[in-house]
């Protein structure tokens, strides 16, 4: 084999697998739904921010708000949300009132946690750290308009 032959056969080999495994090299650069994981969500969470994309009376005193975690209570501000691994779940919802549940991330993009004796409560995941998470859903008042909530979660 003459040298210039040599090199093309090593040319054309290099290529070859170069090709074959280019759908190998491709690193989230697609159209898939990229989605958040159990374990980015199991820990010990407090939501620390609830608003609404537009003002309306939260607390009924006669004064429209879009901070609606400003009209919570102390009481209400004392929560801690526990997600455990095996997707049972210890809810303290304010001051008196602890109950277990389980949660599940539904479709990559939602999180759903059902407090026991509570009806399910479905979030869609909007950002995520390692100390935060924000979630969003939309909040219907009877008989009224609707609006888009969003929450903060900070891990503690």
């Amino acid at each position: 084999m003459t040298p210039m032959l040599r090199t093309r056969s090593y040319l054309f080999l290099i290529l070859l697998v170069f090709y074959s495994c280019n759908d190998h090299l491709e690193i989230e650069a697609n159209n898939n739904p990229q989605g958040y994981a159990d374990s980015q969500v199991v820990g010990v969470w407090k939501i620390t921010a609830f608003t609404s994309n537009q003002p309306y009376d939260w607390d009924g005193n006669g004064t429209t708000e879009t901070d609606i975690y400003s009209t919570w209570s102390p009481c209400q501000k004392d929560n801690l949300f526990k997600f455990v691994g095996d997707k049972s779940g210890v809810y303290k919802l304010d001051c008196n009132i602890n109950v277990n549940g389980v949660w599940q991330i539904f479709n990559v993009q939602q999180l759903e946690f059902t407090p026991d004796g509570m009806s399910t409560q479905v979030e869609k995941f909007i950002s995520m750290t390692s100390n935060e998470f924000k979630t969003t859903r939309t909040e219907v008042i009877p008989g009224g308009p609707s609006f888009l909530v969003t929450k903060t979660w900070t891990r503690q």
